[in-house]
């Protein structure tokens, strides 16, 4: 497979119990957990290995442990191909994190403090929360079609459009389930399911947070990436840290538009993927995101980082 690759790293939902296990063992990839340690916490070994799934699916240990598994991976695989071109990276929601430092724009102890904030930031925002707040997957054949009807329902609210097919929907569980119910009764072609998670991200009940993030973004450094991000707060390649900062801390409360992070890296000649992960999801996703059969996709995971 030719490069230049663009980066992928998932977004949180990709937490796995033990997930880095075989990953540390790895020398680029233990360096970065010590680097991590001291903004993300000194039981950050812990979280990623040994931690049961009811504990490492709460906001603040996922963002932490997925974080870590990222920049792990990626130093890893970086340091057996030191010649790797790059032409782009993308970030799914938390991913967009790592695919700041991927493209140097962020360095590895910065990120760190950042995504220490964020993760408490959403964890206490889930906390005060006074009833039951969520989010659901929708699915259908194209969800674009369902814009209007989710946009008109009481309650709820758009939160990730990930592919042509996939997206998410947050907001109380209550009015979650009344949607799905509703589109039932409507004899509607979507699915709605139900998803593990604390909260509503990426919706107003998240908004909040902002200004947790506008802290810490003031007590790092960004510089402009060497090569584009496509962030999902806008959709588009960003380059100018200013207006990077501006998007990660909008992302709390602002639709992830994944899709149109992706297709824009395409329709500006991104043609080879590369997601390097545990558990690869977004390398599983392209197909359905962007209608190329010559399409260059390279999903690694931690097994393959000793072949």
């Amino acid at each position: 497979m030719n490069g230049p690759f663009c980066l992928l790293f998932a977004g949180q939902s990709i937490q796995v119990p033990g997930m880095c296990g075989e990953l540390w063992k790895f020398n680029a990839a233990k360096e970065i957990l010590e680097r991590l340690k001291p903004s993300l916490g000194d039981d950050l070994e812990f979280i990623t290995t040994e931690m049961p799934s009811q504990d490492l699916d709460r906001t603040f240990n996922a963002q932490r442990a997925i974080h870590a598994h990222h920049l792990g991976h990626w130093f890893a695989y970086k340091a057996m191909h030191p010649d790797i071109d790059l032409s782009g990276a993308i970030g799914h929601s938390l991913g967009v994190v790592a695919a700041l430092v991927a493209a140097g724009a962020m360095s590895v102890e910065d990120s760190g403090v950042f995504v220490r904030a964020r993760a408490q930031a959403f964890s206490d925002a889930c906390r005060s929360f006074p009833e039951p707040q969520g989010l659901a997957a929708v699915i259908a054949e194209d969800i674009s079609a369902f814009e209007e009807k989710i946009n008109a329902f009481p309650g709820v609210s758009w939160a990730l459009h990930n592919t042509r097919s996939r997206g998410t929907i947050g907001g109380r569980v209550a009015d979650l389930e009344a949607f799905a119910a509703h589109a039932k009764k409507e004899g509607w072609p979507l699915k709605v399911l139900s998803l593990r998670a604390e909260g509503p991200f990426h919706t107003p009940g998240f908004s909040s947070c902002k200004s947790v993030l506008k802290t810490a973004l003031e007590k790092i450094r960004i510089q402009e990436p060497q090569v584009p991000v496509f962030m999902g707060t806008s959709g588009k390649a960003e380059h100018d840290p200013r207006r990077i900062r501006e998007l990660l801390a909008d992302q709390a409360d602002h639709r992830e538009r994944y899709l149109d992070a992706v297709r824009s890296a395409y329709d500006t000649g991104r043609r080879s993927f590369l997601e390097v992960s545990f558990q690869p999801q977004l390398s599983i996703w392209l197909s359905d995101q962007i209608l190329d059969p010559a399409l260059s996709i390279l999903a690694v995971r931690t097994e393959d980082l000793r072949a």
